[in-house]
Order: structure tokens, then C-alpha cells, then sequence
């Protein structure tokens, strides 16, 4: 043990000592290099033709400028490639490596060793000192099998035998801990990671991957990989770590702008946002769904406040009219009629200038029934409105050449003229007078020309009533100003059928995180917008917390009518809460997770349960609750919904230290104040402390109310205290 300690110590300082010269070099080449690109700009500046009207050299100057921008670009790449070895030299420093395989590569003589990291790391001998974590031997360090084994690389399988598989804790050049391990259950690095406090930010997992998250991760042929984990099993960490695996295997194709990350609310997005820059990789896209359909309702229409629309999710019973709207099989029923082009004269809308008539939806109804019967309903109107644009262009023009109106700009005063035409009129001609009529008359009817070519005149809300109607029986009515996220979804997809295509082939991943909060109608929606995209799906049915959820199968059944492979895996290993609170939440999921759960960290503090008798009661003792807190560790009080929040904050806040957090909030609950949070927005976090608001029998009696309970409690690392005004819950007993 000594003598392998002295070993790891002395090579730790080794690689120390070659990545701090690493890190002066390239500060110094980057410097240089930087020097000379200035100096270069500025001869390349005097060289550069500074008059073209030369016919005779003309093309050999601009041919000459080209190279200039080609050795332009030449100098950017370079130091973008030495700036970002530079970051990652420092990125190493902090850590240099967490790992070491020993492998017998069967036809070598020597054993090699593998130091594994978040970056590789090549010596200036050119010897590779460090492997990322994500090259393909790495995988022998995840898959966690010693012995004979295999690792995939450039599609061909290598066999080895695996001699040692070590982990490090390191700080610097300080060798603190080291542990020879073979399988999770026995992951010391795990085990000690899992008993550091909850932080602001997520933090990555690199280090502590297990061999079922490496599964997840690596996963590169699945067309749908659908990840069903139960609470505190890694599933956002695992997902995250995917992107950065990704990025790195097809970094020659793949952009951080070619992925999309949907986040269940905004103060997830923020706990989330230092993962992969913290291992050296952009954000990719990340947004909400509320946010997604704000960005692609077409701009007629507001769609109500995130909070007013979550509030909703939350607590509202759900209709009938939002369950046909939620509904895959509405949005089929859409998809059909625009095949079919069932379009009546009633959809179509008078265009309208000043109150007055420019073009009448009969005239525009006329004018699409004699575009072609073959082609789609979009190119139809869009044919539609290109030659209603032209009529109008047409009168605009012959309307400039009228006597009365050269007399109008003429006596436009000096103000109006620099507003309309930038200066004032000196060419009083009847040719000048005509141009300058041309162009007052495109601004005067600036917004009915828009109108025309944004297809306003097509009736989406009508379009979507009748709809409604022709496939329920029933009437839905639509108010513009305030469109929920219900109807925001098939509103988008007639938007992309009828009038413009929002279609994103570029895209090549889509990660969805708390997938079984989204409606049938929202996943089917993603699925035709994205369709050159490989969909990551990750989420927890016995998370479903809203009025809008799906289960698994419905999600599968989505993406095979679209003929696309699914691959699913499960993640039921809890590695985020103490024994105690994992054998609390696993007694709240449904029956067949309850018996597959594993619970990896120790007991820890037993559940508590407070039960007072009467509000006076129950709120001296939650000030007790609080009063325990020690300001070290990250505590926060949930709530049901954020209703409830508001009102225990505006009751609690003068008396202790207290953070409320809503949907526009843009911070994480830290130790620096008690939070108290609507249950909608803790998903996904972790939190050191929870208490649980007021778990009585009468509030918590649905499937849905355990659904909550099972969120609240599984937010816990360390302890749960639950509240009870009268008798607990069923669901707790």
C-alpha cells in the first residue's frame, strides 16, 4: 500500500509539473502569436487595394483580397485552437486525472496504464499522459468488469484483459485518496461524492459514472432512447454527460447549436447551466416548453404567463375540451384535414386598410381555389398571397402616378419629407415626384403589405375552432390574447401546415428531461418539428405531477408510427438521498418500481413526522423546524403549488431569513436563506433539507397528491421533516 502510494504520489507530481509547463508554453505561444497577428493585420492592411474602379487589375485584387481573408481565418484558428488547449491545461490542473485502468492488450508485451480525466493531456515527447473520458478505452474504467473484456473503437471491437481499475481523489498536485475497486456497490469515489453537501449548481459526474449511466451515455444508434429512472438515480447528470460524450464523438459534424435540451422550468435551467462548461463544452440550446411555444406561436397571439399556465397544470381539474386538445389523436385528426384540403370561404378574412376593404376574402378565396389541386395547402396560400401582394403593388403604383397625390407630396411639410424619403424634396419632377410616390404610398400601406404576405388573412383560430368542432361535436373558443399552452400546440402545427414551415432539419439531438410531464399532443408536436433529430426521452412516472403527463408506452407508440427505433434502459439505483428517505419515496412509487429500488447511501436521520392540531399550533412548530437550520446546508420548504408558497411567505418572511421562488426566478436555492419552493419548480433539484408543508389527509388523497409526495420527499440528500395540520396522509401512515 505504501509503496503504490509513494508510486501515485510521485507520478501525480510528474504530470503535475508537465501540464504546468504546458500551461506556460501555450500562454507564451498565444502571446506571440497574437503579437504577430496584429502585426501581420497591419502590413496586410497597407497591402490591401484601397481603389477597384480599375477594370484592367480589378479581379487580380479581389483575388488577392481572398487570400488576405483565407490567412485571416488561418490566424483565427489558430488561436482558437491554442486558446482552447490552454483551457483545458488549466481545466486539469484543478484535477488532473480521477482514474487509472491497467490493460493487457493481449498482444503486447508490457501492461499499459490509463490515466483517465475530464481532457487528454499529450507530453511535448508526444505521449498521450492523460485519455479523455470519453475516448473508447475509457469505457473499460465505466463498464466496471475486470478480467477479459472489450471496448468498441472505430467500429471494431478490441479485446483485453483488465488488470486494475483505481480511483483517485485529488487536489492539485496533492494525491488525497486512492481506492482499487471492481463493481458500483463498492465505488468509494461514489460513496464519498454522495456525502459532499448540495451545491448552487449541478455538478458533473464524470468521475462517478456508473456502468447503467455509461449505457445511457455512450448509447449512439438508438433513433429514441427512452430512459425511465426513478428519483435521485442520475438521469439529468447522465443526460448531460451524454451531450458531452457526443460533442466529442462526432465533434467533425456536431455544433452545440445542433442540440436541444428541454428543461422542466427556469431555475432548473440555471442549475443546470455549469455542467458542460465545466467539462469544456458549450451549452447546448437549452429552453422550456412554455418558452418553445412562445418563440413559435405565430405572432398574433399571447400566450399567458408561465406561472398563471403552470398554477393551472397544477391545480385545475382538466376538461374535457383540454383533454381532446392534449390528445395525439386531434393533431392526426389535423395532420389529415390538411391533407385532404378542406378549406371553406368562411376562413378566409377581408383585408383591411383604415376600416376599408383592400382586398375582400372573397376575391382571396377565389384566387386560391385556381391554384393548383396537387400541390399542399401551404404553397397554395402562400401562391395565394404572392398575387395579392402584386394586385396590390399593382393600384399602389398606378395610384402614384395621379396628379392628386404628386400634389399631396409636394406639400408634405420639410419634417414629413426627412420621415418619409430621408431628405427633403429638390427634384420636382414628374419622374422624381412618381419614385418618392412610390415609396410613400409601400410605407402608408406598410402593415396591410405584411399582413398580406404573413397570410393574417387566413383564419388560424377560426380554422382551429372548426376543427374542434368537425371532430368533437363540441364549440372551442379562442382568445388570442390569451392562449394556453394547450392551445398553443395545435395552433403551432397548423401554423406549420397552413402558412409557414418551422420545420428545424438542422437539429440532431433532442433531450427531453421530466418527459412524463408533456402531453401526447406536445411530444407528437416535437417529433414532426425535429424530425432529422435522435430524441433523448428521460423521465420518472411516478413524477407525473401535472395535468399534462404521459406514460411510457404512449410515448413509444409516438415515436413507432413514425417508424423510428426505440431503445429504452432504467435507472432504478437511488443515488441522490439517504437510506431512510429512499425507503420513504420508494413506498410512494407505484407497485412494480416500489419492488426493483435500490438505495445506495447509508440510513442517515429518520424520516420526522410533526402532526399539530389546529393552524396556531402547526405554525409555531414549523418555525421550530426552521429554527434548526445552521446556515451550512441548503434547506427549503415545499409546497404544493405556488399559491401556497406566496402565502407562507408572506406569512413567515418577517421572522426568519426566507427566499420565495417563482417561474421568473433566476437564482438556485443555496445556504444563504431558507427556500420555499411550489413543488413545480424544485423538480430535478437537490436539495440538503426538506420539509414537507402540511401533508394531511385531506389534501394529499389522489394519485396525483402521492405523485407530489413522492417528488417532494425524493428532492431530500440528508433529511425530511413532515408537517401535518390534523391527520397525515394515507399515502405517509
Amino acid at each position: 500500500m505504501k509503496k503504490d502510494w509513494e508510486y501515485e504520489q510521485t507520478h501525480l507530481i510528474e504530470i503535475y509539473d508537465e501540464l504546468e509547463q504546458a500551461e506556460e508554453n501555450l500562454t507564451e505561444e498565444l502571446h506571440v502569436h497574437h503579437e504577430e497577428g496584429i502585426s501581420r493585420m497591419r502590413e496586410m492592411d497597407k497591402e490591401l487595394p484601397r481603389d477597384l474602379s480599375d477594370l484592367t487589375n480589378r479581379y487580380d485584387k479581389l483575388a488577392e483580397m481572398e487570400i488576405r481573408n483565407q490567412e485571416i481565418d488561418q490566424l483565427n484558428f489558430k488561436h482558437d485552437s491554442l486558446s482552447l488547449r490552454l483551457e483545458q491545461v488549466k481545466r486539469l490542473l484543478k484535477r488532473p486525472y480521477f482514474a487509472r485502468v491497467d490493460v493487457d492488450f493481449m498482444d503486447e508485451a508490457e501492461r499499459e496504464q490509463l490515466y483517465l480525466g475530464v481532457h487528454s493531456f499529450v507530453n511535448d515527447e508526444q505521449h498521450y499522459r492523460i485519455y479523455d473520458w470519453r475516448s473508447p478505452v475509457a469505457e473499460l474504467y465505466y463498464n466496471q468488469e475486470l478480467g477479459k473484456t472489450s471496448y468498441t473503437a472505430n467500429g471494431r471491437e478490441i479485446p483485453v484483459d483488465l488488470k486494475l481499475r483505481r480511483q483517485f481523489q485529488l487536489e492539485g498536485r496533492v494525491l488525497k485518496n486512492y481506492f482499487d475497486s471492481t463493481v458500483a456497490i463498492e465505488d468509494a469515489l461514489l460513496l464519498s461524492a454522495l456525502e459532499a453537501d448540495s451545491s448552487e449548481y449541478m455538478q458533473d459526474i464524470t468521475a462517478t459514472i456508473q456502468k447503467e449511466q455509461n449505457e445511457i451515455i455512450r448509447e449512439l444508434n438508438a433513433q429514441v432512447l427512452l430512459v425511465n429512472g426513478i428519483a435521485g438515480s442520475g438521469k439529468t447528470s447522465a443526460v448531460l454527460q451524454r451531450i458531452a460524450y457526443l460533442l466529442y464523438q462526432e465533434r467533425v459534424n456536431l455544433r452545440a447549436e445542433d442540440v436541444v435540451l428541454f428543461s422542466p422550468n427556469p431555475v432548473f435551467m440555471q442549475y443546470i447551466s455549469q455542467v458542460l462548461p465545466n467539462l469544456g463544452e458549450k451549452n447546448p440550446t437549452i429552453t422550456t416548453l412554455y418558452t418553445f411555444c412562445r418563440q413559435h406561436l405565430n405572432k398574433q397571439y399571447s400566450l399567458e404567463m408561465e406561472e398563471i399556465a403552470t398554477e393551472k397544470n397544477m391545480t385545475a381539474k382538466l376538461s374535457e375540451q383540454e383533454k381532446t386538445l392534449q390528445s395525439k389523436e386531434f393533431l392526426e385528426f389535423l395532420l389529415k384535414e390538411s391533407e385532404e384540403d378542406m378549406l371553406e370561404e368562411h376562413l378566409f378574412k377581408d383585408v383591411l386598410f383604415r376600416e376599408r376593404t383592400l382586398i375582400s376574402k372573397k376575391q382571396l378565396f377565389h384566387w386560391y381555389m385556381k391554384t393548383p389541386h396537387t400541390s399542399t395547402v401551404r404553397a397554395r396560400l402562400q401562391a395565394t398571397a404572392l398575387h395579392a401582394e402584386k394586385l396590390l403593388k399593382k393600384r399602389l403604383d398606378e395610384k402614384a402616378s395621379t396628379e392628386d397625390l404628386h400634389n399631396r407630396i409636394l406639400s408634405l411639410t420639410e419634417e414629413q419629407q426627412e420621415k418619409y424619403f430621408g431628405a427633403l424634396i429638390e427634384d420636382t419632377s414628374k419622374k422624381n415626384v412618381t419614385r418618392l410616390a412610390k415609396i410613400f404610398l409601400r410605407k402608408q400601406y406598410k402593415k396591410p403589405l405584411r399582413a398580406i404576405r404573413a397570410i393574417r388573412w387566413f383564419d388560424l383560430t377560426g380554422l382551429l375552432e372548426y376543427s374542434f368542432l368537425r371532430y368533437s361535436g363540441k364549440k372551442l373558443r379562442i382568445n388570442s390574447q390569451e392562449i394556453s399552452v394547450s392551445q398553443a400546440i395545435p395552433l403551432i402545427l397548423l401554423e406549420q401546415l397552413y402558412l409557414e414551415s418551422q420545420v428545424n432539419r438542422q437539429v440532431k439531438y433532442v433531450l427531453i428531461d421530466e418527459v412524463q410531464d408533456y402531453s401526447p399532443a406536445q411530444i407528437f408536436l416535437l417529433a414532426r418539428l425535429f424530425p432529422r433529430a435522435k430524441f433523448t426521452l428521460l423521465g420518472d412516472e411516478n413524477q407525473a405531477i401535472f395535468n399534462t403527463h404521459s406514460s411510457f408506452e404512449e410515448l413509444a407508440q409516438i415515436f413507432e408510427q413514425l417508424g423510428k427505433t426505440i431503445l429504452q434502459r432504467d435507472l432504478l439505483t437511488s443515488y441522490r438521498s439517504a437510506g431512510a428517505i429512499t425507503h420513504l419515496f420508494s413506498k410512494l412509487a407505484d407497485r412494480q418500481t416500489k419492488l426493483d429500488i435500490v438505495a445506495i447511501r447509508e440510513e442517515g436521520e429518520p424520516v420526522e413526522m410533526v402532526i399539530s392540531e389546529g393552524n396556531e399550533e402547526y405554525f409555531t412548530k414549523l418555525e421550530q423546524e426552521i429554527a434548526k437550520w445552521n446556515g451550512r446546508e441548503s434547506i427549503a420548504i415545499l409546497t404544493k403549488d405556488s399559491l401556497e408558497a406566496r402565502e407562507l411567505f408572506a406569512k413567515l418572511k418577517d421572522k426568519v431569513n426566507l427566499q420565495l421562488f417563482q417561474s421568473k426566478t433566476q437564482a438556485v436555492p443555496n445556504n444563504q436563506a431558507i427556500s420555499i419552493l411550489p413543488i413545480s419548480l424544485a423538480k430535478g433539484l437537490e436539495l440538503d433539507h426538506v420539509i414537507i408543508h402540511n401533508a394531511s389527509a385531506k389534501r394529499f388523497v389522489t394519485k396525483r397528491d402521492r405523485h407530489l409526495l413522492y417528488t417532494m420527499v425524493s428532492r431530500a440528500m440528508k433529511s425530511v421533516t413532515v408537517l401535518v395540520n390534523g391527520e397525515v396522509t394515507e399515502f405517509l401512515r
